[in-house]
């Protein structure tokens, strides 16, 4: 009977075996099914500020997919990074979203990305090989020109010659506009060039389009020469107000050749290619500017500089001018060279900042500062074990008359001492995430700018809300400039990663060993907190500005800085709702810092002891740091202007998950200074 029973069990569990076996299968066959149903595409929309907005598309051919739409961008290092949103796509359903993508982890895998479908569990059900997002969006670098001569400037094609910029090379491709076409054609620009034109000739709504374009990034270049007031005249006051001083005829010594003989290295390239000034009409330009400010160039003759995140080159000469028939293609290439590298919209495309260099430099400062861990307690117990432990263990032993067993006891409970030590010591690491975030803001804007360096002891993958407020985030912008030539290819190793889910974002790190913080940038939405107002401001003398600050925000300001062309100022303790003079608070001692700055790593260097050589500054080094971050922030966002910023301690968290965070807010405003050479309003 047992027997029996045992041979149906037997039996009864084969075949339940072979069922589950089957289902098994099935379920199998289900996943291999589905993980060829895919399909999706990436393209960027447009860049904003410090990112992309990129629009991704999927299509579901299989079954009902909730799961996990993950664009991964691959390059050198540690910038990798996976961006996941999570979706439901039903069968033979296609749905396109939005994802905003930091400059830096597009910019440092010169556009390589894959997409990635991932089931619920997290397994990868499809890959999506993707083609370069920058080869694909561009074959060629348009430029718009608006000029009555279009085809005497064949020449700025550079034919022959390609012009490297996001990410590649690529040949320029001249485009003639007119009033009419102008708009339909301006968006999609890299550089726009103005020759031999009326510009007034435009419609109003034009001549603002140009100057938005501009603003907004883009490259302008402006021949003069004979059509100089023509030209310069039909733009709005506060975007061009350049002067024409006087037009020299051709062979009359003039100021480009002028330049030639005192200097000798002005203009080389123009020299090489044979190019004699004195056959050229040349207009001689003086700056007038209250809102924006150019200078001489060095490379070209022409003035220059930036506006907004763009930027303009104004040359002495008619851009038509026969003589400059004789330039090379690699002159061309140069001359659009240094008007791009002029434009902040660039310099962040291309992933370099100075600025950016030291906010991360502040940031790990302030950690630094922060997570040295307190030895007081063990060296507390090192000295009770030697003074205390020794001795009174040697005297017990001799009362028990078992002084022999003093030289057994002591190494043992030096081990046992030791892995107390070591076991007991853990909770003097950090074994928890901790975030340090400084956000900048526009006292009276609604948007925010937030560095975050996230630090955790561990080797496992961690990550950290962020509020609900914030949009974008990602890999911020450091070291100064990235290595393109040997970036790894590894697309599906990455560290960073950003999740968009129901509850918002959040961004995290995939640590290997000794890799355990992470640096993001994020930005969103913020409330207006106040205005910083400024009233009388005045240069004074070579160095310094004189005039009333207000600091009319909820904050008090443990320090503020007034950053004026060369000149930063920092004062101390400002709060909620004063006044103070600047020439006042000098003569009171609150001015702490008042040097010429030469560039930010040197101010970097100059206001933070980093090795604690000057430890005597008269304030809190940390404060600082953040004030730099700050202060980076704004510069970089309007260069020509002088800027004020206040940093507030314990300011808005950037985290709302569990986390230990320190948070810095840097509010800040711009004011014209009377007397400066880039004043603005």
């Amino acid at each position: 009977m047992r027997k029996q029973i045992l041979k149906t069990v037997v039996i009864l569990l084969c075949a339940l075996s072979l069922v589950t076996g089957k289902e098994k299968s099935m379920v199998y066959a289900k996943t291999e099914q589905s993980a060829t149903s895919f399909s999706g595409d990436v393209t960027m929309l447009k860049q904003e500020n410090n990112g992309y907005v990129m629009q991704v598309t999927v299509e579901n051919r299989g079954e009902d997919f909730t799961g996990t739409v993950q664009v991964i961008f691959a390059g050198q290092g540690f910038e990798n990074c996976a961006y996941n949103t999570e979706i439901v796509l039903p069968a033979q359903g296609k749905k396109q979203f939005t994802i905003n993508v930091t400059n830096t982890a597009v910019d440092t895998t010169r556009g390589i990305c894959k997409l990635n479908f991932l089931d619920e569990r997290g397994n990868v059900l499809q890959s999506v090989q993707l083609k370069n997002l920058f080869g694909s969006a561009i074959t060629e670098i348009p430029v718009g020109v608006l000029s009555d001569d279009y085809a005497g400037l064949d020449f700025m094609e550079a034919k022959g010659e390609t012009f490297y910029i996001d990410g590649g090379r690529y040949p320029l491709k001249l485009t003639e506009l007119n009033n009419d076409n102008l708009k339909e054609y301006l968006d999609g620009l890299y550089f726009l060039i103005i020759d031999q034109f009326d510009v007034s000739s435009l419609s109003k709504e034009n001549i603002e389009a140009i100057q938005d374009w501009v603003k907004g990034g883009g490259s302008l270049m402006i021949g003069t020469g004979e059509y100089a007031q023509q030209t310069l005249s039909g733009f709005d006051k506060d975007f061009i107000d350049v002067s024409v001083l006087d037009t020299s005829e051709p062979g009359e010594e003039n100021i480009a050749s002028v330049n030639i003989d005192l200097y000798g290295y002005y203009y080389y390239m123009y020299t090489n290619d044979d190019i004699d000034f004195t056959n050229m009409t040349i207009a001689n330009l003086y700056d007038d500017s209250t809102y924006w400010y150019f200078y001489e160039s060095t490379e070209n003759p022409a003035i220059c500089g930036s506006l907004g995140e763009g930027a303009v080159m104004i040359f002495y000469f008619s851009l038509g001018d026969a003589e400059l028939q004789k330039l090379s293609s690699y002159t061309v290439t140069c001359m659009y060279e240094e008007v791009t590298n002029h434009s902040s919209g660039y310099y962040q495309s291309s992933g370099y900042s100075e600025w950016g260099y030291i906010r991360q430099r502040a940031l790990v400062f302030i950690d630094n500062v922060h997570t040295n861990v307190d030895f007081t307690g063990l060296k507390v117990m090192i000295i009770l074990y030697v003074v205390l432990i020794g001795p009174v263990l040697y005297l017990i032993l001799r009362k028990c008359k078992k002084c022999e067993w003093y030289w057994i006891c002591v190494p043992v409970l030096g081990v046992l001492f030791i892995a107390g030590v070591y076991f007991g010591g853990q909770g003097m690491r950090v074994n928890e995430t901790r975030v340090y975030s400084v956000t900048a803001q526009k006292a009276d804007s609604s948007r925010k700018d937030t560095y975050v360096l996230a630090y955790h002891a561990g080797t496992k993958p961690w990550e950290i809300r962020l509020r609900d407020d914030y949009e974008m985030a990602g890999p911020s912008a450091g070291w100064g400039g990235y290595y393109y030539g040997s970036y790894g290819q590894n697309i599906d190793d990455y560290y960073y990663t950003v999740k968009n889910d129901s509850e918002g974002l959040s961004v995290g790190i995939k640590p290997e060993e000794n890799f355990d913080s992470g640096f993001f940038y994020v930005s969103g939405r913020a409330e207006s907190k106040g205005t910083i107002s400024c009233e009388n401001l005045t240069r004074t003398g070579r160095r310094g500005v004189s005039g009333t600050i207000t600091n009319e925000t909820i904050f008090d300001m443990p320090y503020m800085a007034v950053y004026f062309e060369d000149t930063m100022m920092v004062f101390s303790d400002i709060k909620a709702g004063e006044t103070i003079n600047l020439e006042e608070a000098v003569k009171e001692g609150r001015c702490i810092y008042d040097k010429t700055v030469t560039s930010p790593d040197g101010l970097f260097y100059d206001m933070i002891p980093t090795y604690n050589y000057r430890s005597d500054m008269g304030y809190e080094a940390d404060d600082m740091a953040a004030l730099l971050i700050g202060l980076g922030i704004a510069a970089d966002a309007e260069a020509e202007q002088a800027v004020i910023v206040g940093v507030v301690r314990n300011y808005d968290k950037a985290a709302v998950s569990k986390s230990n965070e320190l948070s810095y807010g840097c509010l800040y405003s711009y004011a014209e200074v009377e007397g400066g050479q880039n004043a603005s309003n």
